[in-house]
């Protein structure tokens, strides 16, 4: 092939794209390493953009009509690499400020999370579909106008925007498709990869024409050779990037509170996907999944409740059926040590409605709102009592009286993840 420096960026991008693609239909646990936060997906992207970062500062002092291109890239790269890992907290193990816990969507220190997070908004919405519709625009067209010569992309094009080359433009634009969420399947994390990898060769690109006196555009220098040496760099630098992202997720796991955190991080990813391989029908999967975690949490009562559906689902009634006795038994045991509980009238509600029990599931409910609404009066300026009363109206069926209380219990202690979580999912 003439072209190596392309065909070594279309092998990156089917590894990266066949790889996620067999993790997610086989292999749900490496999916989620994948994807999830603090894990291998993320230390990706991280050391992708400081590579893109140390590479486009470099070009600031290189001869280039694209210096304010690089200029911007060189601060978005710096800014987007930290904010991966909150300016040093995942690293270093700070507590956020009380201003990031009240006001940031993942009560973290980074600034993104102050517009997006993992709640659904109509800002959220509008500005991933923006920033998707830029990756197309600017990955594609924009490269294909300036091709054909098209009159305001040349002129952007003289002015300094750098038209990404040839080989980013694979990335640039999956990473617009799937930067949309079509398959809900947290593919908007993968997207983040695409496009650090797009930059990345970029940034390389660019800083291997310049050195060289190379057009942009490409002519008669760019030999054989040349292209060769380009796409050794390309291959060279996914390699270590994809080694050290490996080695700093096992280094940060074998720290007792880095080992910690993502233990919890992948429990909660495995949560996550029991229920969207449920959503594809993926039963086994899922089941597969529920499973795992409720070795971890033996007797978490919700996680039998979401196995003993899954099950049902897959025919195994028998299994489903001992799933459900088991949430029964230990919501029994929890009962008596505290029949005040609201909590655990309320787990018990879930499980006798899985039974069919409609009569004993409306006997706990009732007890359940008695309860809060007793320690409503007695503690009027309880958050916690706010919000039990919250979820028990949620099983209620009264979602505007929820939305009430969550955001009490929210005002009462904005620092609290909890309180806010509810609150934000229930207002959307």
């Amino acid at each position: 092939m003439k072209r190596p420096d392309i065909l070594t960026s279309l092998i990156v991008f089917a590894a990266v794209i066949g790889g996620y693609t067999v993790a997610a239909v086989n292999y749900p646990m490496a999916y989620i390493w994948a994807t999830y936060e603090d894990l291998f997906g993320e230390w990706t992207q991280f050391w992708l953009f400081v590579v893109s970062f140390v590479v486009s500062f470099r070009l600031l002092f290189l001869r280039t009509r694209y210096r304010v291109t690089f200029a911007l890239l060189t601060v978005s790269c710096l800014y987007v690499a930290m904010e991966e890992i909150s300016w040093g907290q995942r690293v270093f193990n700070f507590e956020s400020p009380d201003f990031f816990k009240a006001n940031n969507l993942q009560s973290e220190t980074n600034l993104h999370n102050f517009l997006t997070g993992p709640f659904s908004t109509t800002l959220k919405a509008s500005l991933t579909y923006i920033l998707a519709s830029g990756m197309v625009a600017y990955g594609l067209f924009y490269p294909m106008l300036v091709r054909i010569k098209w009159r305001p992309a040349v002129w952007l094009d003289a002015r300094g925007l750098a038209p990404p080359p040839l080989a980013s433009i694979p990335f640039l634009v999956a990473a617009g498709i799937l930067e949309a969420g079509p398959f809900s399947f947290n593919e908007a994390e993968i997207a983040e990869l695409l496009v650090g990898f797009a930059v990345a060769i970029m940034s390389i690109h660019y800083a291997f024409l310049t050195k060289r006196g190379l057009s942009p555009h490409g002519d008669a220098a760019w030999t054989i050779e040349v292209r060769r040496s380009l796409a050794v760099r390309l291959a060279l630098t996914s390699f270590v990037v994809i080694s050290v992202a490996a080695n700093t997720t096992l280094a940060i796991y074998a720290t007792p509170r880095g080992r910690e955190r993502i233990d919890k991080r992948i429990n909660n990813g495995i949560e996550k996907f029991a229920d969207r391989y449920a959503r594809y029908e993926q039963w086994d999967t899922s089941a597969e999944l529920l499973r795992r975690l409720q070795k971890t949490k033996p007797s978490s009562r919700s996680t039998l409740r979401k196995l003993a559906k899954v099950l049902v689902n897959a025919g195994q009634m028998e299994e489903a059926e001992k799933c459900l006795r088991d949430a029964l038994r230990f919501d029994k045991r929890k009962l008596e040590k505290d029949p005040n509980a609201a909590s655990t009238h309320r787990s018990l509600v879930r499980t006798y409605r899985l039974m069919g029990d409609t009569a004993a599931a409306e006997r706990h409910l009732d007890e359940s709102l008695r309860i809060n609404l007793k320690r409503i009066e007695e503690h009027p300026d309880s958050a916690n009592a706010a919000y039990s009363l919250g979820r028990t109206y949620e099983l209620m069926d009264r979602d505007d009286d929820a939305l009430i209380q969550f955001e009490r219990a929210h005002k009462l202690k904005p620092t609290f993840k909890k309180y806010k979580k509810a609150y934000l999912r229930a207002k959307n």
